[in-house]
């Protein structure tokens, strides 16, 4: 059934507040951005934002689950379909370097916001590391069944590779320090590529 174009526009609004939520919590950090904040920067009123929105609270689950899909979305949409496990594991590593050169903020949002909520808001730090618990696990199988096929080495304990892997795409992302230093994601991506599939190598 095709939707209503009043069912557009409120998706539309719904993405226009996660948006500006998003870049406001990078910027200010979940306590220190206001509905006021949110309202200013989408230009809707503060009713507009409660009728889509209950709370705060719930704008913030709405960003962590809108990174979650979009990482879905974007990353990984076609991994599945390379024929081995190091060349699922390039195409991941490339379209998870993509989605980030597109979308900077995503990563450092994750990392500012478990920073906030470590020792303050367990529930709100559950739902963060549940994005990190997706990444971890589907790296894990991919490489599970490449030592199964005999294409990664059986010697490596597939979990704390897959968490070394997570640690050094969120290395690629999360450090403004690269972009300062003029360093390509495109490059870094590559390069890690390189590392990684000639350590893994049977």
């Amino acid at each position: 059934m095709a939707k209503t174009q009043k069912q557009i526009q409120s998706e539309q609004t719904r993405q226009q507040i996660l948006t500006a939520a998003s870049l406001l919590f990078v910027r200010k950090g979940f306590f220190g951005t206001s509905i006021a904040d949110l309202a200013k920067a989408t230009g809707l009123t503060k009713g507009a934002l409660y009728h889509h929105f209950e709370n705060k609270d719930a704008i913030f689950f709405a960003v962590v689950a809108s990174v979650r899909q979009t990482w879905n979305d974007q990353v990984v949409r076609d991994v599945l379909s390379h024929k081995d496990a190091k060349t699922r594991l390039t195409a991941l590593i490339e379209n998870h370097t993509r989605l980030l050169c597109d979308n900077e903020h995503l990563c450092l949002l994750l990392n500012g916001l478990m920073m906030e909520m470590d020792d303050v808001k367990p529930e709100f730090l559950v739902a963060l590391l549940e994005v990190y618990a997706d990444l971890t696990q589907f790296i894990q199988a991919i490489i599970e069944k490449g030592q199964d096929a005999e294409q990664i080495r059986p010697d490596l304990d597939a979990r704390m590779t897959a968490l070394n892997i997570v640690g050094m795409l969120r290395g690629i992302g999360c450090s403004p320090v690269f972009k300062q230093m003029g360093v390509d994601y495109g490059n870094l991506a590559a390069t890690l590529n390189q590392i990684l599939l000639r350590g893994l190598g049977p």
